[in-house]
């Protein structure tokens, strides 16, 4: 199991573009704490993370609008490249499904003889016919966004290894790394719940 890591910054004025969020697949309404998890469908601690940490963060966080969550896909590979390209293909909600299904069966994927061709499987489930699974994998364009934007919001954030979950709330950056649930969950329970009432009392004090 990782180690985790636990880094506090303040960024004064740094605030991600719309340019630099462009597809993003987000979880939740626009809130005040907003958290950017950095992710790649290939990374193995990825996976522990979406199976472990992830759901609860939708439990806790999202569902009681607390905050909202934006993936941040950051393709290590070329099998994590082709899958972020399908997940971007998709339509929103077929987009989600296949995220579920990479990291589920991220072994069986990674290791079958043709991870393209389970890429492809999978793709068809969720309706993308063959025309539109080669047109999407060869889209240079959408190819190049990707790996724009991977570069870009990782240098912007210094992120360099993934998962991590970026909390912005206002300008104060918060950096949480690694698969220690308890860990992860406390700080962010904590953090999440001191803003928000300094929210509240900033407002009494209007």
């Amino acid at each position: 199991m990782r180690l985790f890591l636990f880094l506090m910054t303040f960024v004064l004025g740094t605030q991600l573009s719309a340019r630099e969020l462009t597809d993003l697949r987000e979880f939740g309404s626009a809130s005040t704490s907003t958290m950017y998890l950095f992710t790649s469908p290939t990374c193995p601690h990825c996976r522990d993370f979406h199976k472990t940490i992830f759901p609860e963060l939708l439990k806790r966080f999202v569902k009681t609008k607390k905050a909202q969550i934006v993936i941040v896909d950051m393709p290590n590979d070329q099998n994590a490249l082709q899958a972020v390209m399908l997940m971007r293909c998709l339509p929103s909600g077929a987009s989600t499904k296949l995220m579920n299904w990479l990291y589920e069966n991220q072994k069986q994927w990674l290791n079958s003889k043709d991870p393209k061709a389970t890429l492809r499987q999978y793709a068809t489930a969720l309706g993308m016919n063959f025309v539109d699974f080669k047109n999407c994998l060869n889209n240079t364009h959408l190819k190049d966004a990707i790996e724009e934007q991977r570069d870009m919001i990782g240098n912007l954030y210094g992120v360099r290894g993934w998962p991590t979950i970026v909390l912005r709330q206002g300008n104060t950056l918060r950096i949480y790394s690694g698969t220690d649930k308890h860990t992860i969950l406390q700080g962010l329970e904590a953090t999440i719940a001191g803003f928000l009432e300094e929210q509240k009392r900033a407002s009494k004090a209007k």
